[in-house]
């Protein structure tokens, strides 16, 4: 993996990148305890089977510089996700969000849907639920059974709600699903990347 610092018109933004190909852009949750490292057991996998693996640290957290206006939401994070694609030299890319960074991956898409490829996410927090149905990228879906933040339970609205959608569930992995489960959830989720591009 190497360093990578991403220049956009409201900053810079630092993140970690391995692989070359269809770009991944990852995102991560809100505590202060995250940041690019959240996505990091999947990256390797990711760079392996062909594709540009990217985890950011949004600005103000990690080693981003916050943004003038203060700190980000789901709403204000969308134009960065946007200029982050954009910097990158991509019309539209993967995005795959823990938790907030869920998220901001769901608003971009609602919001951007030609700049959004796939969706990848795990225990999104998302309150627009009843926008769910509007997705129209095919989402594949991470949720641990002990989750403490955002109960297992919620993971039935997307079921029930997403056009394209397939659930993953762990036993343990607490908020962090898929990273805590990389060793199983990486070959699913390169499965799911690689039957987009069959189709």
């Amino acid at each position: 993996m190497d360093e990578i610092w991403i220049n956009i018109p409201s900053g810079k933004v630092h993140g970690m990148q391995a692989g070359a190909g269809p770009l991944v852009l990852a995102l991560h949750g809100w505590s202060q305890r995250n940041g690019w490292h959240t996505w990091q057991p999947l990256l390797p996998p990711l760079a392996e089977a062909g594709y540009r693996a990217i985890s950011v640290d949004m600005p103000g957290w990690g080693a981003s510089p916050p943004l003038p206006a203060g700190q980000l939401h789901t709403e204000s994070a969308v134009p960065v996700v946007v200029e982050l694609l954009e910097a990158l030299g991509v019309d539209a890319a993967t995005l795959m969000g823990k938790s907030w960074g869920g998220g901001v991956a769901l608003q971009t898409a609602l919001d951007h849907p030609q700049r959004v490829a796939n969706l990848i996410l795990t225990a999104p927090a998302f309150k627009r639920l009843d926008r769910l149905g509007e997705i129209r990228q095919p989402v594949l879906l991470a949720w641990a059974e002990d989750d403490p933040v955002i109960p297992i339970r919620f993971a039935r609205d997307y079921v029930m709600n997403v056009p394209q959608i397939a659930l993953v569930t762990y036993e343990t992995g607490g908020h962090s699903a898929a990273p805590k489960n990389a060793a199983d959830f990486a070959p699913r989720a390169i499965a799911f990347l690689q039957q987009g591009n069959d189709d």
